[in-house]
């Protein structure tokens, strides 16, 4: 089979062609045929349950590293097979590491949920831009410390102060635009007149 025409007429015995020849010295340019007359399929099921067979019936590694390649860059392949499953992997590896990602965010929004309603009960009169510098944190060992500091301080200021070594809970380096608030504003009116 070295035409798309001729696979594409009998994907069926184009399949049993290679598994005859895998053994062939041109293995690539006529595997490459049959992936290319097998991505034009359009029975998805089909052509992934062929797809799948032709992988298990090559007799050669040379031959079945080719077709996983062409597999990876043509379509999909179905799950039981080496390409299907090795991709699956992948995107569930992906898909982990996204909720990962995402249960860590939540960790850090629940964080700021639970400073700002401190800092309220607390009786400190919140600006929209001190809010904002909660809310937009994403440090967690920052968002710690500046709980730990709103539950004795007096005013915000106190609050947002920078670390220093002298912290229990030392943060690490911060890009700007999270700790980076000029202190005008941050101070509680009624925390200061007392």
């Amino acid at each position: 089979m070295s035409r798309m025409q001729d696979a594409s007429a009998d994907l069926d015995f184009a399949a049993f062609c290679l598994w005859i020849h895998s053994n062939d010295p041109d293995i690539e340019g006529i595997l490459t045929v049959m992936g290319e007359a097998l991505a034009q399929d359009t029975d998805r099921e089909a052509r992934d349950d062929l797809a799948g067979l032709i992988e298990d019936g090559l007799g050669s590694e040379h031959a079945r590293k080719i077709w996983r390649n062409l597999m990876e860059t043509l379509f999909t392949p179905r799950r039981g097979t080496i390409v299907g499953d090795a991709r699956l992997a992948g995107q569930e590896e992906g898909l982990k590491e996204g909720r990962e990602e995402g249960r860590e965010e939540g960790r850090v929004a629940g964080k700021a949920e639970q400073l700002l309603r401190l800092m309220e009960r607390r009786g400190f009169s919140l600006t929209e831009e001190a809010r904002q510098r909660v809310t937009t944190c994403s440090d967690m060992p920052l968002l710690d410390l500046w709980f730990d500091r709103a539950i004795d301080a007096t005013t915000l200021d106190e609050i947002f102060a920078a670390p220093s070594s002298t912290d229990r809970v030392p943060a690490p380096a911060q890009r700007p635009e999270h700790t980076a608030v000029p202190s005008h504003g941050l101070t509680d009116p009624e925390s200061s007149a007392n």
